[in-house]
C-alpha cells in the first residue's frame, strides 16, 4: 500500500499516516490539532552585562575600558540570541514540542502539512458516510465498523 508523503525534509518527514521528527514517530490519527509555538531568547544574561559594563563606565582607569567591552558583548549577546519557533502537537496526553527551528518558514511549512495530513485523515472518514435515498439532507450515515483497540 502506497502512503501519500506530504513533506519530507532533513529527518522530518509526514505521511498520511506518521509524523516523524526528533527520532520520535508520531500515528497521524492521534494528534488533535498543531499549531506554531514561539520561544523567546532569555535576554536577562544580556541585561545583567549591560548593567555591569554601565557601572564600570562610571568609574575612571581600567575599569572604564572594561565597562565598554562588557556593553559591547551585552549588545552582542542581545542581538546575536534568536527567537525560535516550534511545532506544538495536541494530543490525548496534552500538547508536546516536537520540532525546533530558527527558520520560522520552516516550521510554517511543517504545520502546513501537518494540517493538509490531518485534512487527508478527514476525508478518509468523512468518505464512509452513505446518505439515506428520497431524503433531502443526511439523517443517517453508515459508519465503517471500528476495529477492537490495541492493548499495549
Amino acid at each position: 500500500m502506497d502512503r501519500k508523503v506530504f513533506f519530507s525534509d532533513g529527518g522530518v518527514i509526514i505521511s498520511d499516516s506518521r509524523f516523524i521528527a526528533s527520532g520520535y514517530i508520531y500515528n497521524i490519527r492521534d494528534i488533535i490539532s498543531v499549531r506554531l509555538g514561539v520561544v523567546e531568547p532569555p535576554r536577562s544574561l544580556a541585561v545583567f552585562i549591560l548593567s555591569i559594563g554601565l557601572l564600570f563606565l562610571l568609574t575612571e582607569g581600567a575599569l572604564f575600558v572594561v565597562g565598554g567591552c562588557l556593553i559591547a558583548l551585552g549588545v552582542m549577546t542581545w542581538l546575536f540570541v534568536k527567537t525560535a519557533y516550534v511545532v506544538v502537537i495536541k494530543t490525548a496526553t496534552g500538547e508536546h514540542k516536537v520540532l525546533k527551528d530558527h527558520n520560522s518558514s520552516y516550521i510554517e511549512q511543517v504545520i502546513r502539512a501537518l494540517d493538509a495530513a490531518l485534512i487527508n485523515r478527514g476525508v478518509s472518514v468523512v468518505s464512509g458516510v452513505v446518505p439515506v435515498r428520497g431524503a433531502s439532507h443526511v439523517t443517517h450515515t453508515d459508519f465503517p465498523p471500528m476495529s477492537p483497540p490495541l492493548i499495549e
